[in-house]
């Protein structure tokens, strides 16, 4: 009787240890953190483990072993004594049954049906038998780790419970069961590549910088935002690699209202400090050091002191939420890409890869570039001429217009 008892315990312990494994690995992870945020002291306890799911794997995996020995053991021993020889086939087909259905399949069936009411009933009791056995599992894990160093192996690293990729992949789930809007996906996806990307990767190119000379008057300065539309300028002694501050429009016509400047002012003394930056920085370390110094724009330095372009905290936000326009860039929109049909468009050369790629169903990527004019400079190796053209898989670019000795106009077609 007491031998039917042990295996009948056993049998139980298999079924909560597995019950709970499965339970603790099928809860909704942003569920449990919504419980402790209403101050569920349960959700805690389940968070803890989740947090040392080694040390709680461990302990099942070891305890689910040791009770099936156990159970196993008793059980061949039972049957031997009724059945005699015959009893060890009897007892293995018993014993694989009962732990199979009863121990394994049924529990972890319902414990991931329930997975969130098991998980928090349990997590305490868990919690107070992983203690209890550590040291027992800390004999077996350091056994094992001696064997894997003799054979040249290492311990493997606790990796993270949820991963970037599965994160990403449970994204684009998501969109595929209409949880998630397309543009929804895009976005989320674009702040997990956020966080790779350098300032090189979204700056305005030194090429493309509209600066203004440190002898301008307010008058000069005016003509100019009236011709780019810009909100504010990088202001030069000489040239581009000698930038001496940053012009705000705003300044300007703060001055201007309080009638404390005209026309024929110089902007010297309107002219704000320049915050400079090594090409190599982070876009993210970059959004924290903005946030934090209140900043909105950065003269971005290549490796022998010049500049290498410029950023903006616009630019920044851009690579996350995608393009933004203000009042002057909308109306200037329209010419930086012309769909002339499905398979021919005529884009700007300042038109960046990935608005390219969008529009066209293509996959340029580029190291070097980040602009379709760089890009197909690059093809070229090269200085082109209008009307010269050059194939890249399926696609052929056509230069259409050139400026000063740069790409400013190309068109596509899809071939």
């Amino acid at each position: 009787m007491l031998s039917i008892i042990i295996i009948a315990l056993s049998l139980i312990a298999i079924a909560i240890l597995s019950g709970s494994e499965s339970s603790f690995i099928a809860v909704s992870k942003i569920r449990i953190r919504s419980l402790i945020e209403k101050g569920d002291s349960r959700a805690k306890a389940v968070q803890k483990i989740l947090d040392e799911h080694d040390r709680f794997f461990s302990a099942v995996i070891l305890s689910g072993n040791l009770f099936t020995v156990l159970a196993t053991s008793i059980g061949t021993t039972l049957a031997l004594g009724y059945f005699g020889e015959n009893g060890i086939i009897i007892a293995i087909i018993a014993m694989t049954f009962l732990t199979v259905v009863f121990g394994e399949l049924a529990p972890k069936t319902f414990a991931v049906t329930y997975s969130e009411k098991i998980s928090l009933f349990l997590a305490r009791p868990i919690a107070f038998y992983i203690r209890l056995i550590s040291p027992l599992v800390w004999i077996f894990k350091v056994s094992s780790n001696f064997i894997i160093w003799i054979f040249g192996g290492k311990e493997r690293p606790v990796s993270p419970f949820v991963t970037e990729e599965e994160i990403k992949t449970m994204i684009t789930i998501g969109e595929e069961e209409g949880t998630l809007e397309e543009e929804e996906k895009e976005m989320l996806h674009k702040v997990f590549e956020f966080g790779d990307k350098v300032v090189t990767e979204a700056m305005v190119p030194r090429t493309e910088i509209v600066s203004i000379s440190e002898d301008s008057t307010v008058e000069d300065a005016l003509k100019l935002v009236s011709e780019k539309g810009y909100s504010r300028y990088p202001v030069i002694k000489e040239s581009i690699d000698n930038v001496i501050g940053i012009l705000y429009v705003k300044d300007i016509l703060i001055k201007m209202a309080e009638d404390k400047i005209k026309t024929g002012f110089p902007i010297t003394d309107l002219v704000r400090e320049a915050y400079f930056i090594p090409e190599n920085k982070m876009a993210t370390e970059l959004l924290d050091e903005m946030q934090k110094n209140k900043f909105q724009i950065a003269i971005v330095m290549d490796e022998y002191g010049g500049t290498a372009g410029l950023i903006t905290l616009e630019d920044i936000i851009e690579e996350i939420v995608g393009g933004l326009q203000d009042e002057f860039e909308a109306m200037e929109a329209e010419k930086e890409v012309e769909i002339i049909d499905e398979r021919t468009f005529m884009v700007s050369a300042t038109t960046g890869l990935d608005e390219v790629n969008e529009l066209v169903g293509s996959e340029l990527v580029s190291a070097d570039f980040h602009t379709i004019g760089g890009f197909v400079f690059g093809l070229f190796r090269r200085l082109p001429k209008i009307g010269e053209q050059v194939k890249y898989h399926n696609l052929r670019f056509l230069i259409l217009e050139m400026e000063d000795k740069k790409i400013s106009k190309v068109k596509i077609t899809k071939l």
